[in-house]
This record gives C-alpha cells, sequence and structure tokens, in this order.
C-alpha cells in the first residue's frame, strides 16, 4: 500500500504528535508499505526539501507560522504525489494539515482525518485562547469534515464529541509504543546507580519542558511534600524552552528545594525505560487542555509505574482515578503534594495500583499493532 501522510511538523522537531508519526511512517515501512510525509519546513531550514529518512519519503513545503504552531500557513503548493492509496491528515487543529489537505483531495483517493482534541479551546483558562480559539477551531473542525472519507480519534473524549457533533462514528486508535517498554527486563538499579540516587521514592516527570506542561507546579508542590515525606528526589526528564527551563532551576532555588530536583535534559529511550523503572511515581501536571495521548502514559503503565495527572482534557480517560493512578485539579501544588504523599505513604494503594496495571499492559498496544489496525480501516469500505 502507498500511504501519505500530512503533517505540520516532522523530524526533526520531535514533540508528542511529531515524533508519534514518525514511529508509525517507519512502522508502516518495515510491513512493507511505500510512504511518504509531506510537511512544512518550519525547524528543518537546515535540511533537504525532499529527503529519505529511515525509508520514508519527506517533502518539506517552504511555510510560515503565525504565533501558534496550529497557525503554520504553507507558502507554496506541494508536488502532487499521484502515486498514493490513501491519505493519511494528522490533527484538523492545523491551518498546514487543512490547506495540504484540500489540495491533496483532488487526488480523488481516500483521506482519513484524525480528530484530536476535539473543541479544547473552549476549555482553556485564558479568555482570548477561549473566544478567538474557539472561533478558530470551530471552523477549522468543520472544513477537515467536509474533506474526510473516514475519521480516527485517539481516545474516547474526542470519539464521543465527534459523534455527537458531526453525526460521524469515528474509528478509535490510539498511539503505540515501543516494544522495548514491553519485553526489555525491569531494572530499578541502573538509573539510580548513573545517578546516584539512594531513595526508593523517585519522582518522575518526563516530557516537553513548557509552561503548558504545568512543571513549575511540580516544584511549587515539593515544599509541601516534604512536610509529610522526606525521603524522595523529582527527576525531569525532557527538553524544550530553554527560558522556561531556567525558570524552573530559579524557582527551585528560591524554594530551597533544588537538593531535591534533578534535571536530566534529553534521555535516550532505553535511558527513559531506565527512569521509569527506577520512578515509584510519574506525574503530568499539566494545564493544557489540548492533552490527547501522552504516550507517556501507556510507557509508564507497561513498566508498572503509576501516574498521577491532571484532570483536563483527555487524561481522565486515561488515567482511572485509585485504580491505575490519581486525577488532580490542574495548577493546584496542594492537591499534587497530596496525592504524592499518599501514593508514596499508603502502601495497600499503592501495591493494588501496581497490580491494576499489570492487567492493564497487557492491553496496551505497540506501534505494529495500531499499523494492523490501520491497515483495516484503510481498506475498509466507507
Amino acid at each position: 500500500m502507498r500511504i501519505l501522510h500530512i503533517v505540520d511538523f516532522y523530524y526533526p522537531k520531535l514533540g508528542g504528535l511529531e515524533i508519534a508519526v514518525q514511529r508509525l511512517a517507519e512502522e508502516q515501512v518495515k510491513l512493507g508499505h511505500e510512504v511518504k510525509v509531506i510537511t512544512s519546513d518550519i525547524g528543518a531550514s537546515d535540511r533537504l526539501r525532499e529527503e529519505v529518512i529511515n525509508e520514508v519519503e519527506v517533502i518539506r513545503v517552504r511555510s510560515t507560522k503565525l504565533l501558534y504552531d496550529d497557525l503554520t500557513i504553507p507558502l507554496e503548493k506541494p508536488p502532487l504525489v499521484k502515486d498514493v492509496d490513501v491519505i493519511h491528515v494528522h490533527t484538523q487543529n492545523s491551518l498546514f494539515c487543512l490547506k495540504i489537505a484540500q489540495y491533496a483531495k483532488k487526488l480523488g483517493k481516500p483521506l482519513i482525518y484524525q480528530f484530536i482534541a476535539v473543541d479544547y479551546t473552549k476549555e482553556d483558562l485564558r479568555p482570548a485562547i477561549k473566544i478567538l480559539g474557539s472561533l478558530y477551531q470551530e471552523l477549522i473542525q468543520r472544513k477537515a469534515i467536509s474533506l474526510a472519507n473516514k475519521v480516527i480519534t485517539l481516545n474516547y473524549r474526542d470519539y464521543y464529541l465527534v459523534w455527537r457533533k458531526f453525526n460521524i462514528k469515528p474509528y478509535v486508535v490510539p498511539h503505540g509504543i515501543d516494544e522495548r517498554y514491553l519485553k526489555k527486563p525491569k531494572d530499578e538499579h541502573v538509573f539510580k546507580e548513573k545517578h546516584k540516587i539512594n531513595t526508593e521514592n523517585v519522582v518522575s516527570y518526563v516530557g516537553r519542558l513548557h509552561p503548558s506542561k504545568g512543571i513549575d507546579v511540580l516544584i511549587r508542590a515539593i515544599p509541601l511534600i516534604m512536610r509529610e515525606v522526606d525521603d524522595f528526589v523529582v527527576v525531569i526528564a525532557g527538553r524544550g524552552s530553554r527560558f522556561y527551563e531556567e525558570r524552573l532551576v530559579k524557582l527551585a532555588k528560591r524554594l530551597g528545594v533544588e537538593h531535591k530536583v534533578k534535571f536530566l535534559g534529553y534521555v535516550s529511550e532505553d535511558e527513559k525505560i531506565s527512569l521509569l523503572d527506577s520512578s515509584k511515581i510519574l506525574v503530568l501536571p499539566t494545564r493544557h487542555f489540548g492533552e490527547a495521548y501522552p504516550l507517556i502514559i501507556d510507557e509508564a503503565y507497561a513498566r508498572g509505574v503509576p501516574v498521577i495527572a491532571t484532570r483536563i482534557g483527555a487524561l481522565p480517560y486515561r488515567v482511572r482515578h485509585m485504580e491505575t493512578g490519581l486525577l488532580i485539579p490542574p495548577v493546584d501544588p496542594l492537591s499534587l503534594a497530596k496525592s504524592i504523599v499518599v501514593l508514596t505513604k499508603n502502601r495497600g494503594l499503592f501495591t493494588r495500583i501496581r497490580e491494576n496495571l499489570l492487567r492493564v499492559r497487557e492491553s496496551i498496544l505497540t506501534w505494529r499493532h495500531v499499523c494492523e489496525k490501520l491497515d483495516k480501516i484503510y481498506g475498509a469500505k466507507n
């Protein structure tokens, strides 16, 4: 099968969705498909306009970005890739994806549109985003629906919203994880020995460093945790905004808790697995209402790590309160601190959650499973 993916950003700009599309495309190649990606040149101006990366053909379109990633606009038409069987568009929120999808629709091939974080701007705490963002999202979603032959969502939050809003029943296909998370033997000592950590209470954050991710809330929770628990360390892994990272370091120093925090920066996939193996809790203190499918949750579950997450976006569909982790309000250091203390001190609850994760682990998809599901959808009649 010849598959064309349309996504606003692709390697080397790697965020959550971009990583997912890259791994999906590369797995499809392994299964014998011919895969092309049309993307913008934002963040990749030093790369070739057309290149092959891990057997995936990447075509970059000259583009410009207006303030937000979703407002990336193509400044030219891409070469019309005629030799494709199916077109897979990633995210209805992207103006770039919409413009390229409108152009690609001329090919007359089945167009699969992936809807992510439907209507999330309506829940945003910032008035300007809530009003203007909702108007933009309403318009672009309806245009995307008009192009789609089939719709895919990552989670059941978006599934029900699409069904009610557009009277269309989408397919639900979550992201997958690397097989290593399910197959690699667990080792709690490698990471601790490397980073000289001597406590069993490792609280970790793994992801992009950006104000929307609420890592500052985690830092502010540390003095509150210290009132109940002294033997713990917070490990923050990931890269992103250098300015925000500097703010986090200064905040930790101002609160006098810098000895309780380790900033790792970028970590490889194997080191991430080692970090999860040594972690007692994974924390997602995000304040971003557009959270659709953070891969790190399934990765943590695969390694038996409970998750504390904010009760926003699709996270309540991913973290079952008191069963696979705990849910808390956003921007609430006290609630976060209390939840960490509970999972640290309440051995009965912690053990029960770990036992539940053994069952959850059986339902986690790898990228190969995802490709197999998509193959059926690509070939299914409307």
